[in-house]
């Protein structure tokens, strides 16, 4: 495929970091709240992708930015498309975050000599009835998927706590899974938006709750309740949307849940960095 549709980039205003959302996904996922996760946006090649990061970045930072996550939707979907953006983005430390479904041996170690050095993996549950009742699809490629990425680059799991479905218990066995491979890879707890009348949110408690038991098997634990790559919370609480034709709109976490409920974003009051 020449092109992907892309509907955004984004600018941290913490760090000189972008996020590539690439649209479309080949799960299901019950309870998603991405805007990405079917096709939208507009069709970009390679190299008017690659420009549009190189101009935004320039434009805003003064200069390249020096971490890059490719994220989505599902960013693997495309394999020579994929490929071929990493190779052009060799300036930047680059993530990839993704299900892990469609990789195999081959295709992870193709990542990493194009130039990815993280791999941030969501994984939706240990069990596998719970996981393919959630995303359609089984888990089981996945587990193989992370233990060869573990063997190849630098790896990070995250997962939902979803209350009613994935909750302390299997958070608890998806530590044990991967302290089983590795008990210094890092872990994720994100807590679940309710999405499509799936659950609820998570109390912090709960959310403690959780982080406690995984610590018990792994060194590194962290919970989120952001997308964001930082670990701990900030003050700062915006980032910059950069769309398509090249305009900047800055949001922030209260413009992220309006656009999670209404599903649209909107270019309307777009504003220039200050």
């Amino acid at each position: 495929m020449e092109y992907r549709q892309v509907p955004f980039i984004t600018l941290s205003e913490i760090g000189c970091r972008v996020w590539i959302t690439l649209s479309g996904c080949n799960f299901k996922c019950r309870g998603c709240f991405s805007n990405a996760r079917k096709p939208t946006g507009k069709h970009l090649t390679v190299e008017e992708l690659v420009k549009l990061i190189k101009n935004s970045s320039q434009r805003y930072y003064g200069k390249l930015p020096e971490e890059i996550i490719i994220t989505g939707g599902e960013p693997i979907l495309d394999k020579e498309y994929l490929l071929r953006l990493i190779s052009k983005l060799n300036f930047a430390y680059i993530i990839l975050e993704t299900n892990a479904y469609l990789l195999d041996k081959e295709y992870i170690k193709e990542l990493v000599e194009a130039g990815v050095k993280e791999f941030m993996v969501d994984l939706k549950a240990l069990n596998d009835k719970k996981h393919e009742w959630y995303t359609g699809f089984s888990n089981k490629k996945i587990l193989k998927n992370i233990k060869t990425i573990q063997e190849n680059a630098k790896l990070v799991i995250k997962t939902l706590y979803i209350p009613g479905l994935v909750e302390e218990d299997e958070i608890g066995d998806i530590a044990k899974f991967i302290a089983a491979i590795n008990p210094k890879i890092e872990y994720r707890i994100n807590d679940f938006k309710t999405r499509h009348g799936l659950s609820r949110d998570p109390t912090i408690n709960e959310m403690e709750k959780a982080y406690k038991l995984a610590k018990k098997h792994l060194r590194n634990v962290v919970i989120s309740r952001s997308c964001r790559r930082e670990s701990k919370p900030l003050k700062k609480k915006t980032w910059i949307t950069v769309f398509p034709d090249g305009t900047f709109k800055r949001r922030s976490t209260k413009d992220y849940h309006l656009i999670r409920r209404s599903g649209q974003l909107s270019q309307e009051t777009i504003q220039k960095p200050q």
